[in-house]
């Protein structure tokens, strides 16, 4: 049955927008007439080709949903269907109780995509939201063997657990960056706005100003004349980077440095591995093959240089590599990596050793984060400190000096 979107008004004179599934645009048009609503626009939700026709650009604006947002409608679709609920009532009892409208329209464009006979990994793929491959590959795999409400919420759960690790190695960037934002903000003002109304007076009165004061007064000045020119060519250079990237040899060589950057580089490669080696352990866990599987997991590593490494390690797996030599020989993960593969493959529990490692390295990322955090800030709050303390002596010195002489 198909969806369609609409657009109507109550009453009171209120907009309202929704979705309803029927049969006909007549018939939708019919049931918001009972519900004593005026319709003004009822469209239909169609497959991702047409809808990228008509709807472009709501398209661009609501194509992927977040980890959590994915994560929670998955969930309640496995727990739905564990309930003993066929797929199509779980997906109209997700699409009512959806809290924003990303989750129901998707919700919508699914229930269109198989009422017209396609399989949920297939209305996965052909909905207008972009859905992770490793997420369609486990759900095909679970519509085959019968066990797609646990594959959910595993799937809910890898999920979750990825989207924390992002949390983290942002949560490390964030806050300096405010801090290092905010401080420039406020010694910018102080020396566009403040210094120099200040410093205007001792300089008129012909006194020799202290050393510290002059810096001061230079520096103040440089930024007067030269702070425009400066900041448009910060924002050209700031173009120009986002424009290069749209190049993949140089985004590839540029992320490359960024991992021998010290710390910064440490903290990429640990959350790659852990959502590559989860990523892995989920597929090969959901009876994924084993290629197929490391295809897939390869596209969930954002960081290029490490997705090349780890595109790699597929080629030497489809040339009869065992995974543990695949990976030392094309450099895609640590030491540690690379013996728990080799004792997973051993075992034959690689995928619980994948598993294994995805937390370590979670878990290991989210200490490192936390003690540069307990690190960084009060060496920020210092250097901070003594920039204001310095253009506080810088005006204070002179008035200071003022007084002696007048005294």
């Amino acid at each position: 049955m198909p969806a369609f979107d609409y657009q109507a008004l109550d009453i009171a004179g209120k907009k309202k927008k929704g979705s309803l599934t029927a049969d006909s645009e007549k018939q939708v048009r019919r049931q918001l007439k009972d519900q004593g609503l005026f319709v003004e626009k009822v469209s239909l939700v169609t497959s991702a080709e047409k809808l990228a026709a008509s709807k472009a650009i709501v398209e661009k604006r609501t194509q992927k949903l977040s980890r959590f947002q994915l994560a929670m409608v998955l969930r309640q679709i496995g727990v739905l269907i564990n309930s003993g609920l066929p797929l199509d009532a779980a997906l109209k009892m997700t699409v009512e109780q959806a809290e924003t409208d990303k989750e129901r329209r998707m919700g919508e464009a699914w229930r269109a995509e198989i009422s017209e006979g396609r399989s949920f990994s297939s209305a996965m793929n052909r909905s207008p939201y972009k859905i992770p491959e490793s997420i369609v590959a486990s759900v095909g795999v679970g519509e085959e063997t019968g066990h797609l409400h646990d594959i959910l919420i595993r799937l809910a759960d890898e999920l979750e657990t990825g989207a924390e690790n992002q949390q983290v190695f942002a949560r490390g960037l964030i806050y300096p960056s405010i801090l290092i934002a905010g401080s420039i903000s406020v010694v910018s003002f102080m020396m566009v706005w403040v210094v120099p109304r200040i410093t205007q007076v001792f300089i008129s009165s012909r006194t020799e100003l202290p050393l510290i004061t002059q810096i001061i007064v230079a520096i103040s000045n440089f930024v007067l004349n030269y702070g425009a020119a400066l900041l448009s060519t910060l924002l050209v250079l700031v173009v120009v980077f986002k424009l290069a990237m749209r190049k993949p040899e140089i985004k590839r060589a540029w992320h490359g440095r960024l991992l021998k950057i010290p710390g910064l580089g440490k903290w990429m490669m640990m959350a790659n591995l852990a959502d590559w080696s989860r990523s892995l352990g989920t597929l090969l866990q959901s009876g994924v093959p084993a290629l197929s599987a490391l295809t897939i997991s390869s596209t969930v590593v954002t960081n290029l240089e490490l997705r090349a490494r780890f595109e790699a390690v597929t080629e030497s797996m489809r040339r009869g590599s065992s995974l543990h030599n695949a990976l030392r020989e094309s450099d895609a993960g640590t030491g540690f990596l690379v013996h728990m593969v080799g004792s997973g493959e051993a075992s034959s529990e690689l995928s619980a050793m994948l598993m294994r490692v995805a937390d370590f390295y979670r878990t290991r990322l989210a200490n490192s984060v936390d003690t540069f955090l307990k690190l960084m800030n009060p060496i920020l709050i210092v250097l901070i400190g003594m920039m204001i303390l310095t253009i506080v002596l810088a005006v204070m010195l002179p008035i200071m000096q003022m007084n002696d002489i007048v005294g």
